[in-house]
């Protein structure tokens, strides 16, 4: 029965790990442990799909079962891309804690990093920087690193907060567009990251105003 598979080729397990049964996940990695780095048709394996729903005791028995964590789907994305595109900070500290690739890239060459940035998620920002130790001026396949994304999305705080860290403000992307210019698009962004950059401010009383 643990190892039965759907028309996606999904198992009970994925379903079990999906939807947060942990009584269910645990009875089927007894029952056959060698399903737990089984993928379905997307390459979606049950850490991710436990990842990406948010169940972290779940995520904790499977990785204590042999799951991979740097195992990829069909986008080319890990459990902790998902984790950090949701905001899942704690999460995130337990990935990084069992192995997981902090640089990876995905597809688009975005890393966890890149999907934190574009989800506005601080608090994530800084586990995958200060736990994680993340490539700050990384690059996706546009030529943007996540200072970049952070400025495109109107990430304030994850902005101002890689800046103070010493991600570089005019990193061109393939478009020759750098952070600076994308935070010109939004009120007071761009001059918020020159006062930072320059020694105007600090960090903290940039995210307190």
């Amino acid at each position: 029965m643990a190892s039965k598979v759907d028309e996606d080729k999904r198992t009970l397990l994925h379903t079990a790990a999906s939807v947060g049964n942990q009584q269910i996940v645990e009875y089927f990695l007894r029952q056959n442990p060698a399903t737990v780095n089984c993928a379905d048709e997307e390459g979606w394996t049950p850490l991710l799909s436990s990842c990406s729903a948010g169940h972290e005791k779940i995520v904790e028995a499977l990785i204590a079962a042999g799951a991979h964590p740097a195992a990829t789907n069909a986008s080319g994305r890990t459990a902790l891309h998902y984790a950090a595109s949701k905001g899942r900070a704690s999460l995130v500290s337990l990935l990084l804690e069992k192995g997981a690739p902090v640089n990876a890239q995905d597809e688009l060459g975005a890393t966890p990093l890149h999907r934190a940035c574009s989800a506005g998620k601080t608090a994530t920002v800084r586990e995958l920087v200060e736990q994680g130790r993340a490539i700050l001026d990384i690059k996706d396949r546009q030529g943007q690193t996540p200072l970049f994304v952070a400025c495109t999305a109107n990430s304030r705080s994850a902005a101002l907060y890689l800046a103070s860290k010493g991600a570089d403000v005019e990193a061109e992307d393939k478009e020759e567009e750098t952070p600076l210019s994308a935070a010109a698009a939004f009120s007071g962004l761009r001059e918020a990251l020159v006062d930072l950059v320059m020694g105007k401010t600090s960090i903290e009383d940039m995210l307190d105003s």
